[in-house]
């Protein structure tokens, strides 16, 4: 619990009623509000906040904090005007928390494909030196064997301070969080005082949110420019938009890849035997490893976490014996069962991260026939759906096009969209099922084929016209390993 006149850093507000409260807690849903909360009235796509002041009051907010006029005042309550509800709330939120962050080590990390596999690559790396990391991201929040879920990749503020503050009385001496485009946009990061990002790459994503490329990489530039003069931005150098990323950070800037100059340059990448050996020249020296890292552009994952912890001040020599156990990432090409058939999930929803895991499948297991079964969500970017069509048709011996999460739209108008962009020529068909789809992939399927299952991972859901049901592609490929014994 906080007195509110120590939250009240804030100059530019209009504040009506008593300030002398003791809070119990900071909430933006009027449903999870309870007796001493303050209630922000958050402005979003679909809600208003304003809306639901009432009900908050009903359930026991004492204070309100409002950027719009309200129809009733309760002379019981505080109100606090504000310019912006969500500008202010990471503010009170750190505040409330007593800045937990500032206690931690904390990596953010954005970037279209690749942010959730470097969260675990350097957790991973870190445990090597000693020292115990947590994860948020896509995935959830993770620590020390705990899982726990969350409804957004980067967490609302107030959330995330919680989160974070929960960490540091579990031990947790550092978190590696991903942090998106749309998380910067809705100020959900800020007051987080990073001590290291990183940019991984951009590639066509959410431009039905951003609308154009060029704001998608201005939002990713957000994080760089919130950066101290103390903290390390690590870039990817290879990548079109990494310089602009950085073009107004305050932070030192360091660039990995295989481009010329790189700090931290990937000097050779070969699959040996299932593992990978790779040579890095870094500032402090020059390496060389094997790796279980999967496809070059885990390589490239690899080579990010291996930078920013290098950054931080710890040795090569602290990790190394770490290189060669990474974590299977949660669908992310993750195998399921291991038999003739080599059926993998991975969560690539975008054209790129498609071409990525599909060009990794063919290097692995040249000879093999490859069957690709995917999907497009609905409500999103509707470009990606042709390109994703061309890619899986023109990759694929065969191609299974399917559900993904339709959301509010037809699935049968996301599909169309998909097959306008498939190499006429290429077998295809159509199963709109995602479990029928998967079982038709595992049927036709013979030894030595490879399936790929892609757009959802580790995702346990399907939704639905608002209704989110029960579905894991894991779940459907097990179940039929086990029907059928294949």
């Amino acid at each position: 619990m906080r007195e509110l006149t120590d939250l009240l850093a804030e100059s530019n507000v209009t504040i009506t009623g008593r300030v002398d409260r003791i809070i119990t807690g900071i909430t933006y849903d009027s449903r999870a509000t309870r007796t001493g909360n303050i209630f922000f009235a958050l402005r979003g796509e679909h809600f208003n906040g304003h809306k639901f002041v009432k009900m908050a009051i009903e359930n026991g907010a004492s204070v309100i904090v409002h950027d719009q006029d309200l129809s009733h005042y309760d002379p019981k309550v505080t109100y606090i005007r504000v310019p912006d509800a969500r500008v202010i709330m990471p503010h009170l939120a750190a505040e409330f928390y007593r800045f937990p962050a500032e206690e931690m080590l904390t990596i953010g990390i954005t970037g279209t494909n690749g942010k959730t596999t470097t969260t675990y690559y350097i957790q991973h790396l870190l445990a090597g030196a000693h020292l115990q990391a947590a994860i948020i991201g896509t995935t959830g929040v993770h620590w020390a064997g705990q899982v726990e879920s969350l409804t957004h990749t980067t967490p609302e503020s107030v959330d995330l301070q919680a989160i974070l503050a929960d960490l540091a009385v579990h031990g947790c001496s550092s978190a590696v969080m991903e942090v998106s485009s749309h998380a910067l946009m809705q100020h959900r990061a800020d007051d987080l005082f990073f001590n290291a990002a990183i940019f991984t790459n951009l590639t066509q994503d959410h431009l039905d949110y951003h609308a154009t490329m060029e704001a998608y990489a201005r939002a990713k530039q957000v994080l760089f420019n919130q950066l101290s003069a103390s903290a390390v931005a690590v870039i990817n150098s290879d990548d079109p938009y990494g310089e602009l990323m950085v073009e107004n950070s305050p932070a030192k800037v360091v660039r990995f890849g295989q481009k010329s100059g790189s700090e931290y340059l990937l000097a050779q990448f070969e699959l040996h035997d299932e593992l990978t050996h790779m040579a890095i020249k870094t500032p402090k020296g020059d390496y060389e490893f094997d790796t279980n890292a999967v496809g070059l552009y885990n390589g490239y994952n690899l080579l990010a976490a291996i930078s920013v912890v290098m950054e931080l001040g710890y040795e090569f020599s602290s990790f190394a014996h770490h290189l060669g156990t990474l974590p299977i990432v949660p669908g992310r090409l993750q195998q399921i069962g291991k038999t003739e058939k080599r059926v993998f999930i991975d969560y690539a929803h975008t054209p790129n991260a498609m071409e990525t895991v599909l060009e990794a499948l063919r290097s692995f297991y040249p000879s093999s026939r490859l069957i690709t079964v995917f999907g497009c969500g609905g409500d999103r970017d509707k470009g990606k759906r042709p390109k994703m069509g061309e890619i899986a048709t023109t990759f694929s011996e065969y191609t299974i096009i399917t559900d993904d999460n339709p959301r509010s739209e037809s699935a049968e108008a996301i599909i169309r969209d998909i097959i306008a962009g498939c190499d006429p020529q290429s077998d295809f068909e159509i199963i709109p099922h995602r479990k029928g789809a998967i079982q038709r992939a595992l049927t036709l399927a013979t030894d030595d084929t490879i399936v790929a299952v892609l757009g959802k991972g580790h995702e346990n859901y399907q939704e639905i016209r608002g209704t989110r049901y029960h579905f894991n592609d894991t779940e459907a490929i097990q179940s039929y390993q086990d029907e059928n014994g294949n």
